[in-house]
């Protein structure tokens, strides 16, 4: 029997097929990876929604207790859906930590830039 994840398998054209994974949604902060990471930004190179791919949704939340453990309800965040086109801007401290959904058929393309803010 096939899991749910495998899908994303055989819906990949190649050379993108690669073995199915578990997708985890692991929140962060960009500050957490670089110190000089204080902007990101996120372009949607694909539409989302079912059109070129399912699930995929970056989720955002605030810093807040309730919202330690993603696998419980996020209590207060808001989830993005791509759409070719849009263009996310947050900031890269723990006022928004954010994670990919996980993708369960087709190919999310996203372009991110993350901005320096040191100088």
């Amino acid at each position: 029997s096939r899991q749910q994840n495998d899908r994303a398998y055989y819906s990949l054209p190649w050379p993108f097929r690669v073995a199915p994974k578990r997708d985890t949604c692991k929140l962060m902060a960009d500050l957490q990876a670089d110190s000089r990471f204080c902007i990101q930004t996120s372009v949607f190179l694909v539409d989302g929604a079912g059109r070129s791919y399912r699930g995929g949704s970056s989720l955002f939340v605030d810093y807040d207790p309730s919202n330690d453990n993603p696998k419980q309800r996020i209590q207060r965040g808001v989830t993005v859906d791509g759409s070719r086109g849009r263009v996310v801007v947050a900031s890269g401290g723990f006022e928004n930590l954010h994670c990919r959904l996980p993708v369960r058929v087709g190919l999310r393309v996203v372009l991110q830039i993350w901005w320096d803010c040191m100088e």
